[in-house]
């Protein structure tokens, strides 16, 4: 079981222990000279490649390994490090520092300040995320032809080659028995009793032991994220790779991309000259602000921000429920995204998150944190219709997002069903993560939900999965990005990330975000542009 007890702010965190087993990332299994870390260069370094990839998560990754298998010379740039492997462990301020964007703690601004999580590592999000893989739903695609003017050059059959190639290579499971721990086996049987349509999550699974460490990095390295699949991949195929380098612009002449320039952390800048094209995958956060400050201009860029807030909250049971064995997601229901366009699904979480989602605070707390074995924590994600902005000020992208009043009452209505599941898979009490809400005792309680506040204060939010804000379509006048994904007016710059989605899912995003990125770099390896 996990450490049940905060950890100590002020006690220096003792790395764990180098273990002999070696992982896909580990450095003796990469081609000599491949990597190189940005925080140790002294000098000012120029550099050269046909294509310049900048971040290496979902989307970079996925971009970087089919130009590399092609043929093509690849450089690939992240902002943060690389922390391998053998260096997770199961505290999560460590995982946080290295891994996460602002120590997790980067949030949006408006009338309500919600947490936007976000890996800044090598492997990016899928590093810490749940590995999940899902397809959308047909309807979603088939409506971004239709009414954002796609037409049949992005459609559900020219995506299902990619996902099939996906799922083969990154061994796309649904979880079985052994692995799946009583947080996912509960809600299971939960939809079950309550008639409601569920499934076990199907996930990137290199073999998972059910250590339910996904969000602080896969300490046995089964969790196929692309810090050890894609990029090392990449780097067998000939690419090199620059880490703690942050793009700062990509350069350009005549209208054509003709490299990157990035600051290392140690205050080297890196020219890398990109003969064929540069391809940015740095996120629907950073993508915006690296074009901004390469001189596009575009009207939609930044704009039409969308996301899926995901919000958690826990009850306790008379039988213990061990949320530290399982998978860390395994279970979800998409039964209302049709109806109220949200899902739920299992969610374990350490104490020191756990924490946030309990009532009550010193003795109290700590004597809830001391139950923990007898706690279940389960989530809620909405397909948000609301729209909001990331503008660049200071160097640093700011996020604006003000939930509507209908997105709000639809994340109501899905908390009110998660306490109803709740309740069925047999919680004493179940403990709303929203102002002004009693503890719940029974299913009689569900009724308090009606009367619960609409505010964007009352709920505490968090976006991870990211939308919209450089849109692909053919009109530059509302598009950032061409139907060849080609930035409008800037020829051989090319965006890849789920930032050119013209709208949210529903589901959980990385297999579509790995699939679109593997369309649009398949389109431009087999188009290259002449060589500058």
């Amino acid at each position: 079981m996990r450490t049940q007890h905060l950890p100590n702010p002020l006690r220096p965190t003792v790395p764990p222990p180098p273990r002999a087993q070696l992982f896909p990332d580990d450095e003796s299994l990469l081609p000599e000279g491949s990597v190189v870390d940005g925080r140790g260069l002294t000098t000012d370094v120029i550099d050269s490649a046909d294509y310049v990839v900048v971040g290496t998560g979902a989307s970079g990754a996925t971009a970087a390994l089919v130009l590399a298998q092609a043929g093509y010379s690849v450089v690939m740039l992240e902002e943060g490090r690389w922390v391998r492997t053998r260096e997770f462990g199961p505290d999560v301020f460590p995982a946080m520092k290295q891994m996460y964007r602002d120590l997790g703690a980067q949030v949006t601004i408006g009338p309500a300040a919600y947490a936007v999580m976000q890996g800044r590592c090598v492997g990016g999000s899928t590093t810490i995320n749940s590995a999940i893989a899902l397809r959308p739903p047909e309807k979603v695609i088939e409506r971004w032809g239709t009414a954002f003017g796609l037409g049949d050059e992005l459609t559900v059959a020219q995506l299902e080659p990619h996902f099939d190639a996906l799922e083969k290579s990154l061994r796309v499971t649904q979880i079985g028995d052994s692995i799946a721990g009583n947080h996912n086996t509960l809600m299971e049987a939960a939809a079950k009793k309550l008639g409601i349509k569920a499934q076990r999550i199907s996930r990137y699974d290199g073999g998972c032991e059910a250590s339910a460490s996904c969000i602080t990095g896969c300490p046995n390295g089964k969790k196929l994220g692309m810090n050890i699949t894609y990029v090392p991949q990449t780097l067998k195929h000939g690419a090199k790779l620059y880490t703690s380098a942050k793009a700062l612009r990509v350069l350009s002449s005549w209208g054509r991309a003709t490299g990157v320039e990035a600051l290392t952390e140690s205050g080297r800048f890196l020219t890398v000259h990109a003969r064929r094209g540069v391809v940015v995958a740095a996120s629907v956060i950073q993508t915006p602000g690296i074009l901004k400050r390469s001189g596009v201009r575009l009207h939609a860029l930044g704009r039409h921000f969308q996301a899926q807030p995901g919000t958690s909250f826990a009850a306790r049971f008379d039988k213990p429920v061990s949320m530290d064995f399982g998978a860390t997601q395994g279970f979800n229901s998409t039964h209302f995204v049709e109806s109220d366009r949200f899902k739920v699904e299992s969610l374990s979480l350490p104490p020191e998150l756990l924490s946030v989602n309990l009532p009550g605070i010193g003795p109290e707390l700590t004597n809830r944190l001391h139950d923990y074995r007898h706690l279940l924590n389960w989530a809620l994600v909405l397909r948000a219709e609301t729209e909001g902005r990331v503008v660049s000020m200071l160097g640093k992208e700011m996020i604006f997002f003000n939930p509507t009043v209908t997105d709000l009452a639809r994340i109501r209505r899905g908390y009110r069903q998660l306490s109803e599941l709740m309740f069925a898979a047999g919680a004493k009490e179940v403990w709303p993560n929203v102002r002004g809400m009693p503890t719940l005792r029974s299913a009689d309680d569900l009724k308090h939900w009606d009367n619960a506040p609409l505010e964007p204060t009352a709920y505490s939010l968090m976006l991870s999965h990211l939308f919209g804000t450089a849109r692909i379509g053919p009109d530059p006048r509302d598009a950032v990005v061409g139907l060849d994904f080609q930035v409008h007016g800037l020829r051989g710059a090319y965006v890849v990330d789920a930032s050119v989605f013209p709208t949210n899912l529903g589901v959980n995003p990385q297999h579509t975000i790995m699939a679109v990125a593997r369309l649009g770099a398949t389109r431009i390896a087999e188009r290259p542009l002449p060589r500058v």
